[in-house]
C-alpha cells in the first residue's frame, strides 16, 4: 500500500490545457514492478487521473451474466458501463489506438457504444485436441478504433490464430477464462505505442504480454485475489525475462 500520495507517472500537463498535476489517492494500493505500474482499484476511480497512454489492450466484462468473484457482469449494465468506459479510453490515449475484447452476443449494441468507424479483429484459437475428438476452434471479436492511425498501421493483419497449448492451462489461475499470453502478445508486440493500459487487468495476462514486448504497462484491477495473483505473475515474468 502506498504510504503517501503517489504522483501518477502517466499524467503530463498539456500546454494551454489549464490542467493541474494529478495524483493517485493514497488510499489506492499502488505497486510498481520495473516498467509496470499496477493499481488495485475500480478503473473508473483511476482512469480520470491518467493521460498520455500509448494504447489500450483490454478484456472487460462482456455483460453476459458470466460468474466472476466480485463482478456482477449483469447484461442490463452493459451499455451504461461501456458508455462510461469508451470516452475515458478515447481521452486517456488521445483517441487511440484501442483494442477491446467483446462477446458476439452484444454485437447488435456495438454501433451504439464504440466510436464510428471501428473495426473487428478476429482473435481465432484452437483448443488442445482430445484423443478421438475433432479439433475445437473458436474466435473472439476484438474491437479496434483509433483517430490517429489505421488498423493496418498497428497490426500486420486483422486476424490471428493461436494454438492453445498445455501452458495456457497449467497454472491455477483464479480468473475463470484468462486470455492466452500468446494471443495478447500479438497485439502488444504489433502496436506502435510504447505504453499499454489494461483497466480490467484480471490475472495480469496483458501485463505479462506487454513486458515480453518491451512496453511499459499500466494495469488496474479491483478484485484483491486477482490483483495479488497478477502482481506475482508479473514479478515472475520479469525475473524470467531478466538476462541475469
Amino acid at each position: 500500500m502506498s504510504a503517501s500520495v503517489t504522483v501518477n507517472p502517466f499524467y503530463t500537463r498539456r500546454p494551454g490545457s489549464g490542467a493541474t498535476r494529478r495524483h493517485i489517492p493514497a488510499s489506492i494500493e499502488t505497486v510498481v514492478i520495473g516498467n509496470v505500474t499496477l493499481y488495485r482499484a475500480d478503473c473508473f476511480d483511476v482512469l480520470p487521473t491518467l493521460s498520455d497512454v500509448g494504447a489500450v489492450v483490454t478484456d472487460p466484462p462482456y455483460g453476459i451474466g458470466f460468474r466472476y468473484r466480485t463482478c456482477d457482469d449483469s447484461p442490463r449494465d452493459y451499455e451504461s458501463m461501456m458508455s462510461r468506459l469508451v470516452p475515458e479510453l478515447v481521452r486517456v490515449t488521445d483517441n487511440g489506438p484501442c483494442f477491446v475484447w467483446q462477446s458476439q452476443l452484444k454485437a447488435h449494441l456495438w454501433r451504439g457504444v464504440f466510436p464510428k468507424g471501428f473495426h473487428i479483429v478476429a482473435a481465432c484459437k484452437q483448443f488442445p485436441q482430445r484423443t478421438g475428438e475433432p479439433a475445437c476452434l473458436s474466435w473472439d471479436p476484438v474491437i479496434f478504433w483509433s483517430g490517429r492511425s489505421l488498423l493496418k498501421d498497428e497490426l500486420p493483419r486483422n486476424w490471428l490464430m493461436t494454438d492453445l497449448g498445455p501452458r495456457d492451462y497449467a497454472e491455477l489461475n483464479p480468473v475463470p477464462c484468462p486470455k492466452s499470453v500468446d494471443q495478447v502478445l500479438y497485439f502488444c508486440e504489433s502496436v506502435r505505442a510504447d505504453s499499454i493500459l489494461d483497466p480490467f487487468m484480471g490475472s495480469g495476462t496483458t501485463g505479462v504480454a506487454a513486458l515480453l514486448a518491451g512496453k511499459r504497462f499500466i494495469g488496474i484491477e479491483r478484485d484483491p485475489v486477482y490483483f495479488e495473483y497478477a502482481c506475482e505473475r508479473i514479478r515472475r515474468a520479469l525475473r524470467d525475462a531478466s538476462p541475469t
